[in-house]
């Protein structure tokens, strides 16, 4: 009787098991497909944040050179001593990322393994 009972149990989590699964790769089929659709948006995308990237390296360039050949105006100092000074550069940037920040580099290489990977999974 006890036997019967066990082996009772045991059908029932694999059962339960068997059902969850189903219901799992179902929501992974459905995932991926909505994956798939987004492929195209999520490719245009990278190439926008490559290109806008892109533009902030020439445009800073630029900037750099226009201050670099600019005539110098002798620093004013402001009449009232509890007036607020602004700095006309900005401070020079901490080396390194900042902390919790990660760099990737490659965008359109990651999303681009991203895609294969999942295609080669099959899904």
């Amino acid at each position: 009787m006890m036997a019967l009972l066990i082996d009772m149990l045991i059908l029932l989590l694999l059962a339960g098991t068997l059902g969850y699964a189903f219901m799992v790769e179902r929501r992974v089929r459905m995932l991926m497909g909505a994956l798939k659709e987004l492929q195209p948006v999520v490719g245009e995308l990278s190439s926008a944040v490559d290109k806008s990237e892109s533009s902030v390296v020439a445009l800073k360039s630029v900037a750099e050179r226009v201050a670099a050949e600019a005539p110098r105006a002798p620093a004013e100092q402001p009449a009232d001593s509890n007036a607020l000074a602004f700095r006309s550069v900005r401070a020079p940037r901490r080396s390194g990322p900042a902390a919790g920040v990660t760099s990737l580099g490659g965008k359109s290489d990651l999303v681009r393994s991203f895609f294969e990977a999942a295609r080669s999974r099959g899904a």
